[in-house]
């Protein structure tokens, strides 16, 4: 669970300096707010960790 709320965590943060050091104005529908980018790196955070997750659960 831990892991979990981690990783989220780091996604949303890498999504947020994403749009704040490379992020487009206008063009881009991903990446032209900071917020939009920071919902998706929280989201692929979290996908990243649920087989994580799921790996030490077994153990």
């Amino acid at each position: 669970m831990i892991n979990t709320i981690i990783l989220t965590a780091v996604g949303a943060a890498a999504g947020f300096a994403y749009a704040s050091v490379l992020g487009c104005d206008t063009v881009c529908s991903i990446a032209s707010s900071s917020l939009n980018t920071t919902v998706y790196g929280a989201f692929a955070g979290f996908v990243v960790a649920l087989p994580i997750n799921k790996k030490f659960k077994k153990k």
